[in-house]
């Protein structure tokens, strides 16, 4: 069963992935290093063969056949090239018989047809590795022809070493290879772990956080740790996690301030239902004040969640609006036109100032108009009579700038960074005589981004506002 945790697995298969390397390089090396080990044995062998046989040459005499007259100091020759070799020489005669060996196991005259002397006997060179019966071992054997002056031989010798001390010098490099790989293993193994906990770690720490975060500690954060991309991971992680907090917070925010915003209205109308059922009956005038102040609450609600559900839509990614090629100037002007009645009759002055043409926007024209309408009616609300609204509009080099400007109160310097903020009013008391509840220059805002543009505010006390919209050219 593999293993589960991510550590263990990059571990395991770097490991694995190592093993298998090291150990088909230093199988095959070993393989090649052996076979040429044995060769150059043979090579060597076989030229003391050779060399031998030249010297044999003199000893063996000429006519075809060995001399038994020489055979004491010939047979101490052979022993002397034995020992020089660290193995057995053997003469045999143009039959293949033994006639002198410096191994006292291997018979006299006993006939030798082994692949090596047939092919000496045929005027090649074969060296052979087999089992031999004299000895009890595996044994190299080569041979090689003894010849006279006109190249007819005289016999032949054959000289063998045991195997054993070849494969032991094969075996010290398979060792040193096995050591070597085995201290390469170990570096990998410690590098592998090390490489395995920089990156499974944080990410196990990441998990955690996550979980915490899922259950509800939303102030958890990771410690960014790791290779570059973990450690990157980590950073988006706590961007996330940070954003999502604010979201969150917004949402409880946005919820606690509507609940507020809704019932005080509710509580106002049911007050006002209970003093009719009590007091309305019997006083018409009471009657005719509570049910005016009543129907002035219903307006404050239904322009409450006018807002509320217009916000929601333009925030709301399931369902975009769709957007078109607009003409700007079309717009504001129509605003112009509709509101200047409404401007007129609060002693109010609604000036134009939009050239004829200007470059189209790509926006949803329902959004825009909502847009406009609500920054011309704040200013309409406060500013006092005798004052000017002005809806100016130019075209700049990538967008539009649309300034809507009145002079009115003014918002307070430390007001203005929040004045876009959900349910935030500057005077609470005034605006909500006013009917304001804090929502319309969230929805404007909301509104111009959601159109890819930006909106800023600039204002002075009792001298006036000014909101200024850039919106990007189609």
């Amino acid at each position: 069963m593999p293993p589960r945790s991510l550590q263990a697995r990059l571990l395991l298969t770097f490991v694995t992935l190592m093993v298998l390397g090291l150990g088909g390089v230093i199988f095959l090396g070993g393989l090649r290093l052996t076979a040429q080990d044995m060769a150059r044995s043979e090579r060597d062998l076989a030229l003391q063969a050779q060399i031998i046989a030249n010297a044999l040459r003199e000893p063996v005499g000429f006519g075809g056949e060995i001399e038994h007259s020489g055979g004491r100091s010939l047979d101490t020759l052979i022993n002397s090239y034995a020992q020089g070799i660290a193995g057995r020489v053997t003469l045999v005669d143009t039959h293949l018989n033994v006639e002198f060996s410096s191994d006292k196991t291997v018979p006299i005259h006993v006939t030798e047809s082994h692949a090596e002397l047939i092919a000496a006997r045929d005027g090649s060179s074969q060296p052979a590795i087999r089992w031999d019966e004299w000895r009890k071992e595996e044994r190299l054997f080569v041979a090689a022809p003894v010849s006279d002056d006109h190249g007819q031989s005289l016999g032949f010798v054959q000289l063998s070493i045991p195997t054993a001390p070849i494969y032991a010098v094969s075996l010290q490099t398979w060792l040193s290879f096995l050591l070597i790989g085995g201290g390469v293993l170990l570096v990998t193994i410690i590098a592998s772990t090390i490489i395995a906990r920089q990156i499974a770690v944080p990410v196990q720490h990441l998990t955690t956080t996550s979980e915490q975060i899922a259950a509800g500690r939303l102030d958890e954060r990771v410690v960014p740790a790791g290779p570059n991309e973990i450690r990157r991971l980590g950073i988006a992680f706590n961007q996330m996690a940070e954003r999502v907090q604010e979201m969150i917070a917004q949402q409880r925010e946005f919820v606690d301030n509507a609940a507020h915003e809704l019932r005080s209205p509710l509580t106002s109308i049911r007050l006002r239902i209970e003093m009719l059922q009590t007091r309305g009956k019997a006083n018409a005038a009471i009657t005719e004040r509570y049910l005016n102040q009543m129907e002035h609450e219903i307006g404050y609600l239904q322009r409450l969640v006018d807002h509320l559900l217009a916000l929601a839509s333009v925030e709301s990614n399931t369902q975009t609006p769709p957007k078109a090629q607009l003409d700007v100037t079309h717009i504001l002007r129509g605003i112009a036109d509709d509101m200047r009645d409404v401007a007129e009759q609060a002693g109010l002055t609604l000036q134009a100032d939009v050239p004829m043409r200007l470059p189209t926007v790509q926006a949803n024209p329902e959004q825009m108009n909502i847009l406009f309408r609500n920054l011309v009616d704040n200013a309409i609300k406060y500013s006092p009579q005798g004052g000017t609204i002005t809806i100016a509009a130019q075209a700049l080099a990538r967008e539009i700038e649309i300034r809507v400007s009145d002079t009115g109160i003014g918002i307070p310097p430390e007001a203005l960074p929040h004045i876009f903020e959900r349910f935030y009013r500057v005077d609470p008391a005034h605006s909500r005589t006013q009917g304001g509840a804090g929502l319309g220059l969230s929805l404007v805002r909301a509104i111009v981004e959601a159109q890819g543009g930006r909106i800023e505010a600039q204002s002075q006390v009792q001298a006036g506002s000014v909101f200024i919209i850039h919106l990007p050219i189609a």
